[in-house]
């Protein structure tokens, strides 16, 4: 199992910019055969001040991205904005290596302009089963509840976290750390870029590898007969 994990530069408001920069980076992580490619928090329009724009556009990008992930036989994982009746979701989605939705997360942790999910689920992969969450989701209690009740193997966590002090510090880390013990999973973590930065940590919470800014890191699991 080889994880790309990408903290892509991600321009607010400005989808064709950020198609473009998707694509290098996605082009970037099958130099390295990965197995799965993830992305941060709605990494392709971008999200400030309540505007919403950018979910007139999830057709059109889980569409795209499912052609990518089908054409080159890989797993994505990435953010978008969902729209849902008269209400606004942020999503993440895992697209299988045939292009098909394999897992949709509604985040759970969001201010009342969004509608806001009410459960975790899982997804079969031939390296175990596979569940999301986003960002804020990590330090929601009702989302401890549903990962512990539905264990799945590994667990990817689009970020975009983007503190007063610009980068995540030793702090932030502990605190992802503690909620992923809590989780007892291993967690693969995304931020966006800025500040960007990407994190692995085993299911007891210890950290794993890292690395900071806008430098992909992939990550290998050359174990056998474990997930």
């Amino acid at each position: 199992m080889k994880v790309a994990l990408i903290p892509m530069r991600v321009e607010d408001g400005d989808f064709e910019a950020n198609w473009k920069e998707f694509k290098r980076r996605f082009d970037e992580a099958l130099e390295h055969n990965s197995d799965f490619l993830v992305f941060p928090e709605y990494c392709l329009t971008g999200f400030r001040e309540w505007d919403f724009s950018g979910v007139e556009l999830y057709e059109e990008i889980t569409a795209r991205v499912s052609e990518l992930a089908r054409e080159n036989n890989v797993y994505v994982v990435f953010g978008l904005l969902e729209p849902y009746k008269n209400c606004v979701y942020n999503s993440a989605l895992l697209i299988g290596r045939n292009g098909e939705v394999l897992l949709k997360h509604r985040k759970f942790q969001e201010p009342y302009k969004f509608c806001t999910g009410n459960t975790v689920r899982t997804a079969r992969t031939e390296f175990g089963k596979a569940a999301i969450i986003i960002c804020g989701d990590l330090y929601n209690k009702r989302i401890a509840k549903w990962v512990r009740r539905k264990r799945p193997d590994f667990l990817f966590v689009p970020m975009e976290y983007s503190p007063d002090y610009e980068e995540p510090n030793e702090e932030d880390i502990e605190a992802m750390s503690e909620r992923v013990r809590l989780l007892g999973v291993r967690a693969f973590i995304v931020n966006s870029f800025p500040p960007g930065g990407v994190w692995v940590f085993d299911k007891n919470g210890a950290l794993i590898v890292g690395s900071r800014g806008e430098r992909m890191l992939v990550w290998e699991d050359k174990r056998k007969g474990q997930p």
